[in-house]
């Protein structure tokens, strides 16, 4: 007899067992072994929290695949920091979740619960999805360029990344570590801020009374697309309306030099996280993430150096900003999700944000006119996450979006 467990995770275990056969969400789930570690968890803060970890981050027990049919079956002889964390906060692992090929733009076979002819996004493709089906309270991800907020947007669901070097990033693998960021997702912006306060074991900030909100439209790259940049119009309106000091905002124009540094930096990081591997299986890494590494070989100590630099810059710039703003308002990506699952949409909207480090919040506002979410991104000053998560809470009630996907045959 299979053990019998809460109805939450009953339900999350039933959502499974309809929406992974479609989604193709996790990896290797076991119900059985899921129902145990449910029954053995802790008490905790986090008590009966289930969790989806994405696929390069170290449970012990399992391999770490990382999306790649190359990586070694051996198991990880320890977990993460921040699974262990977890688990001693009362959460369990449901199950591991697919991700991109190392975390780039090589996809996964996830789909888009929303509509399955559509990416769910990346790199964290299967904790984005696992949660928009709710197969499960929490799942881990991670952003080196738009890999969060990207397909929180794209599966209406919230996706936080905290300030860089807030969450430990042991036992997890690399990609650029400069840049590299653990954060996560879930159904609602209660649990994000229950989540941050549990592992970081601070209070979650007071409900602000009021907020001043900054809007930008124009990330200084190639504009969102038409409904997205509507949908920021509506937003702003609907927040004004609720009664927030809402005014546009510009960015500095020291920003626009963010994209070509981050993707230099990127390139030369990933191109050293990989070079044993590289050297060994180079003609099995998938064509995008080969390209980029090629790219990293040819950038040296000193140009890294001096983009360090130049990050730094970039980001006290971009915290002049909130001498006058408390959060500021973005798009999440350049518009609903992308046809097809062969790629995973442009993280151009997000990209600014991970390189100088700040905290950015996905939350779910509207739907397009073909049914797929469209996601608001909330920025704050490093360091103040706490401050974004409690703002979020009343940004998330005062857009008001509560639409869940349908399974294909009820559509």
């Amino acid at each position: 007899m299979p053990l019998t467990l809460n109805n939450d995770i009953e339900e999350q275990l039933q959502a499974i067992g309809r929406w992974e056969p479609q989604v193709h969400a996790l990896i290797d789930f076991d119900e059985h072994a899921a129902r145990r570690r449910a029954a053995e968890a802790g008490a905790g803060p986090l008590s009966g929290w289930s969790v989806a970890v994405k696929d390069i981050i170290d449970w012990k027990g399992t391999p770490t695949r990382c999306g790649a049919d190359f990586m070694p079956d051996e198991p990880a002889r320890t977990s993460a920091a921040i699974i262990v964390r977890l688990e001693q906060l009362g959460a369990f692992v449901m199950s591991k979740a697919v991700t991109t090929v190392f975390a780039f733009f090589d996809p996964g076979p996830t789909r888009n619960p929303w509509n399955l002819e559509h990416t769910p996004g990346g790199s964290s493709s299967g904790p984005a999805a696992a949660v928009a089906c709710g197969m499960v309270r929490l799942a881990l991800g991670s952003q080196t360029v738009g890999s969060i907020n990207r397909p929180a947007s794209f599966c209406g669901v919230v996706g936080f990344k905290p300030t860089y070097g807030r969450i430990p990033m042991g036992g997890v693998f690399p990609i650029a570590p400069a840049v590299d960021t653990l954060g996560w997702f879930t159904a609602n912006v209660g649990d994000a801020q229950a989540a941050f306060a549990a592992l970081t074991g601070e209070e979650a900030a007071p409900t602000p009374r009021s907020l001043r909100i900054g809007v930008v439209e124009d990330m200084l790259c190639e504009t969102a697309d038409v409904a997205m940049l509507a949908a920021v119009r509506a937003c702003a309106d609907r927040l004004r309306r609720a009664g927030y000091d809402v005014q546009a905002v510009r960015l500095p124009p020291s920003a626009a030099e963010i994209y070509e540094a981050h993707w230099t930096l990127v390139a030369a990081q990933c191109a050293r996280s990989h070079d044993s591997l590289f050297a060994r299986h180079a003609d099995r890494y998938t064509p995008k993430l080969r390209d980029l590494i090629l790219r990293g070989q040819q950038i040296d100590d000193a140009q890294i150096s001096a983009l360090e630099s130049q990050r730094l810059g970039a980001a006290d710039d971009l915290e002049r900003l909130f001498d006058d703003h408390d959060v500021l308002l973005t798009p999440s990506a350049p518009g609903p999700a992308p046809h097809g699952i062969a790629a995973t949409g442009d993280p151009r909207m997000n990209l600014v944000w991970t390189y100088t480090g700040l905290p950015s919040l996905t939350l779910a506002a509207e739907l397009s006119e073909n049914g797929l979410p469209l996601g608001m991104q909330f920025v704050a000053p490093r360091m103040v996450d706490d401050m974004l998560l409690a703002a979020g809470g009343v940004l998330e009630r005062d857009l008001g979006f509560n639409a869940r996907p349908q399974l294909p045959e009820c559509m």
